[in-house]
């Protein structure tokens, strides 16, 4: 492993790009942006303790995102063979990995929302518990009233455009976008797990971020907790218009 240094606004590896290494954050920040229709999408930071670019190692696949520093950045490099050896070496690094990967897998997560759905009470309601509300004046447009949600999980996604396919999963709250799209047909689902609220990302093209952290493909989770209280969502990177609040009694 190697010590790298990036000065603020550097790209540390571009979307595309082999994935040749990963990179452990010692110091500083680095934002995760995509292109989309020639426009430029920040999807969210990273900071120090965390990795990048570890998925694309693991699947063996190009870089999925660009990276850049949002200040000066100092960090470790892993070549593949250093960073598998240094999973194998360390089981909760491993579990972590595994889980995550078990997360973005369709299977997985088609599996997850059948069995969430047949195992909940046919009656339970939780209206009163868990309400979903446009937190813009824009996102009111398309609803304005907000919603008890008395069911879950409750996925919340895009109405597709002519020429794309259904969704893998009917939405439960189907939403109008217009291109560069901010928004997935599948973007993200609400669901209860041993009595705690969660946020689930569905594997969307931009991520999610609830209550300022992203979740995601890019980051290092696809879910993130429900607190009590009011929580913002915002589906689809830093700026977009689909900001929620979910409300937790």
């Amino acid at each position: 492993m190697t010590g790298r240094q990036f000065a603020q606004g550097q790209i540390l590896f571009r979307e595309g790009d082999p994935s040749d290494g990963v990179l452990r954050l010692l110091r500083g920040t680095v934002e995760v942006v995509r292109e989309l229709d020639g426009d430029l999408i920040l999807l969210g930071t990273v900071g120090a303790g965390q990795l990048v670019g570890e998925m694309g190692v693991v699947e063996n696949q190009p870089r999925s995102a660009t990276v850049r520093a949002a200040s000066d950045v100092e960090a470790e490099f892993l070549s593949p063979t250093e960073f598998l050896d240094q999973i194998v070496g360390s089981p909760p690094a491993a579990r972590q990995l595994i889980e995550r990967l078990s997360q973005r897998l369709r299977e997985a997560d088609e599996r997850i929302v059948k069995d969430e759905r047949q195992s909940g009470p046919a009656h339970e309601n939780l209206g009163d518990n868990v309400r979903l509300a446009a937190a813009n004046p824009w996102l009111q447009r398309q609803f304005d009233t907000p919603l008890g949600l008395d069911h879950l999980p409750f996925i919340v996604g895009r109405r597709p455009v002519p020429g794309e396919g259904q969704p893998l999963w009917q939405p439960d709250l189907m939403l109008d976008d217009t291109a560069p799209f901010r928004l997935s047909r599948n973007h993200f689902t609400i669901e209860k797990r041993e009595g705690s609220y969660h946020l689930r990302d569905l594997c969307s093209t931009l991520g999610t971020i609830v209550n300022g952290e992203p979740i995601g493909t890019h980051f290092r989770t696809d879910d993130a907790p429900l607190r009590a209280g009011g929580n913002e969502v915002v589906a689809g990177g830093v700026g977009s218009p689909f900001v929620f609040s979910v409300s937790i009694a």
